[in-house]
């Protein structure tokens, strides 16, 4: 019971010194960038590294369901987080350089526009985009393509789900793809054929969950 209690309070502390640490990154890079002492490319690399830990240790307190609000407070650290989150949500809103189209310099930029903008809903959209593949999956295994448009509206809402999140357009162009081949009837609507596709949307999902160390 002693040592159990002794590795709480370790894994406690660490959370809160990682928190801590993220942070104050964030809050020392803006104070740097505001004040011209950092460029506004190591700016942004500081913030986007930054935002994706932060992210994990959203993920980390969600699944060990620990309060993050009742954490700040323990920690009397509430106003320093929502300052940094308050910086990340008005990210699109700073002064970066814009090329002679007057869009942001790279797709960099544009990621961390999106993941401002998310960055306190991503657990949630984490479990609808899993429930999407879990649904479609359990659905082709179920009835393959007999019901065409029960499947049609299952590939939509995944694919829905999937742009909500940042980053993984890679996995999202993929599903889009095995949707147009369901949708042009480029695909033999066999049971056999059925299971392919369901294996193909579970090594995107696994590459889903890899991306987000999510896995145990």
């Amino acid at each position: 019971m002693v040592g159990e209690n002794n590795n709480q309070f370790k894994k406690k502390v660490g959370i809160e010194s990682e928190l801590y640490a993220l942070i104050n990154t964030i809050l020392n890079a803006y104070e740097k960038f505001e004040e011209g002492v950092v460029q506004d490319n190591f700016f942004r690399r500081t913030l986007n590294n930054t935002i994706k830990e932060l992210l994990k240790l959203n993920f980390y307190l969600d699944k060990e369901k620990i309060s993050l609000t009742t954490l700040l407070e323990k920690m009397n650290f509430s106003e320093q987080y929502y300052k940094a989150i308050e910086i990340i949500n008005n990210l699109s809103s700073l002064d970066f350089p814009k090329n002679n189209s007057g869009d942001e310099v790279n797709d960099q930029s544009l990621f961390t526009k999106k993941m401002s903008q998310t960055v306190l809903d991503l657990p949630s959209i984490t479990l609808e985009i899993t429930a999407s593949f879990i649904t479609l999956m359990d659905a082709l295994k179920l009835k393959g393509f007999e019901d065409g448009e029960i499947i049609d509206k299952l590939f939509t809402d995944l694919k829905k789900n999937l742009k909500k999140f940042p980053g993984i357009d890679d996995l999202l162009y993929r599903v889009k793809a095995i949707h147009n081949r369901a949708i042009n009837n480029e695909i033999d609507r066999s049971n056999r054929t059925s299971e392919i596709i369901t294996d193909e949307l579970y090594i995107i999902f696994k590459e889903f969950q890899d991306k987000l160390n999510l896995n145990p």
